[in-house]
């Protein structure tokens, strides 16, 4: 009996772990950037003394947010679903004693154990075992996207940041140039050399201009909530904390985008999981084909039969007589052909994006060129627009009309280069392949 009782020395305990609610609240509002467990894995992933770019803020993500946990919880998950296929049935122990009162001698009783082993069908353990360890690839690849989905939602946060701070410097000197406008349009009027609607359509620009400019810095203070939350930190963590967003100022045009998209085709995370789940689809139909044999029990066993002593062997199988496993073969089967569906799903979006977003990084190329030579004209007659003003042949009004002008193509090219930037955090997200870099 101790024999046979000693493997559950080795069984699991259960042990509860509650959660409260209100003190993960207070945990949640209380992170901040110098926590000294994150700070010693920014060290271990080389930012020891970090700067807070893409870099460094997409290893925040990954330490800070939940979904890369869930990944890893349905990658343990999946770890546990092949230790279940691989495991051998136990035996299972019968007893049952009978008592005869009608032959009590030697003795009434007929007693004795039957240890019953499930023998199962061939191949259906390793079909099981091959299909869980392809569940095991699909959620490793599983937890690759959740990391570049960290990656992109800090990117997509820095870059609205980036945008919001060149936004909010074009309007100021807008509004500054509109407001200078309106002192001299003012003088000219009290001097009655202007009518009161030239007057009044300058003041209206000038407040336009200035609600551009606070609308600018509305955007900034958003863009910075929302890096918080792309980190997972309440937004008062970045109090104080200087956002490096160099990594959109320059920009390069990618290269070898051709061998990139094959590449993406074929090795995206979203592709290989795709893939491992069709294998682990596939594994399951030879499970439940090989179940059309069924598993059978034998059973070694002893009794001693009044005063006898017996030994038994006993077999026991169902008979394939009225099916022959072709409910769960058939289910086996349209989840394959589901698998294989799904596979070409995932490739076609796949390969949608990648054209997608590299159409429009290049349409975006083009109209930067455009947006950067309207601007470039315009800052050159700004400048001849200065130099008459200093000579003389021209008065004020003249030269804040030309500085207005370069203005507005400046805000078309920086809206040009917004785009663009747009344009390559998709294809950075269709490649899987990182563009935008932390500045050395």
């Amino acid at each position: 009996m101790l024999l046979l009782l000693g493997p559950l020395a080795g069984c699991a305990h259960y042990t509860a772990h509650p959660i409260d609610p209100a003190a993960s609240a207070n945990a949640l509002a209380a992170r901040r950037l110098n926590d000294p467990r994150l700070m010693q894995f920014l060290a271990a992933m080389g930012h020891s003394v970090p700067r807070w770019d893409i870099g460094t803020l997409t290893l925040v993500a990954v330490y800070e947010r939940p979904d890369l946990r869930v990944a890893n919880a349905n990658y343990a998950i999946a770890k546990g679903g092949l230790t279940t296929a691989a495991a051998i049935p136990n035996p299972v122990l019968g007893l049952s004693p009978t008592y005869n009162s009608t032959n009590t001698f030697p003795s009434p009783w007929k007693i004795g154990p039957v240890i019953s082993f499930l023998v199962t069908s061939f191949g259906a353990r390793p079909a099981s075992i091959a299909a869980a360890r392809a569940s095991i690839v699909a959620s490793r690849e599983v937890i690759l996207t959740a990391a570049w989905q960290e990656r992109t939602r800090v990117r997509n946060a820095l870059l609205a940041l980036w945008q919001a701070r060149e936004q909010a410097k074009l309007a100021n000197r807008s509004a500054n140039y509109s407001g200078a406008g309106l002192t001299v349009l003012s003088q000219r009027y009290a001097a009655g050399m202007v009518s009161a609607t030239a007057l009044n359509l300058q003041r209206l620009t000038a407040e336009q201009a200035r609600f551009a400019a606070t609308e600018a810095v509305r955007r900034e203070r958003l863009a910075k909530a929302s890096i918080a939350t792309a980190i997972g930190l309440p937004k008062v963590a970045l109090s104080g904390i200087t956002i490096d967003v160099s990594a959109f100022s320059h920009i390069k045009p990618p290269k070898e985008l051709d061998i990139l998209a094959q590449n993406a085709l074929v090795e995206r995370p979203a592709v290989q999981a795709a893939l491992a789940r069709y294998v682990a689809a596939q594994d399951r139909l030879r499970v439940v084909i090989d179940e059309q044999y069924p598993a059978f029990n034998i059973g070694p066993g002893y009794n001693f039969d009044q005063g006898a002593n017996k030994f038994l062997l006993s077999l026991a199988l169902p008979l394939p007589i009225f099916n022959q496993n072709q409910g769960p073969i058939a289910v086996a089967r349209a989840q394959r052909h589901l698998a294989a569906a799904q596979f070409d799903q995932v490739q076609q979006r796949v390969l949608g994006g990648i054209d997608t977003s590299r159409t429009d990084w290049r349409a975006s190329l083009d109209v930067t060129i455009a947006a950067e030579r309207a601007a470039g004209s315009a800052t050159r007659n700004e400048r001849l627009a200065l130099s008459d003003f200093r000579a003389g042949a021209t008065g004020r009004l003249r030269l804040i009309g030309a500085q207005q002008a370069a203005i507005l193509a400046q805000q078309d090219a920086l809206t040009a280069r917004i785009q663009a930037r747009v344009a390559l955090g998709h294809l950075e997200d269709a490649l899987h392949h990182v563009f935008f870099r932390s500045a050395s």
